[in-house]
């Protein structure tokens, strides 16, 4: 698939891989260049879930837990 480069050093990534990926409006990506090739590999969004028990509580919680 092409794309083209714009003034402000911008591509636009075409909807249907986009979609597929199920890419979204701020979404961060990593660019690896290999010789005169460049690749983007989208960072994985993180899930609330994920930041379980990082902060220590400073007050119990009393709502419904989820295991």
């Amino acid at each position: 698939m092409k794309t083209q480069l714009n003034q402000e050093g911008q591509i636009t990534i075409p909807p249907e891989i986009r979609e597929r990926l199920e890419l979204k409006q701020g979404d961060e990506f990593l660019l690896i260049v290999t010789g005169n090739e460049i690749r983007l590999q989208p960072i994985p969004r993180k899930c609330l879930s994920e930041f379980r028990g990082v902060l220590p509580a400073t007050q119990p919680y009393l709502g419904k837990t989820t295991g």
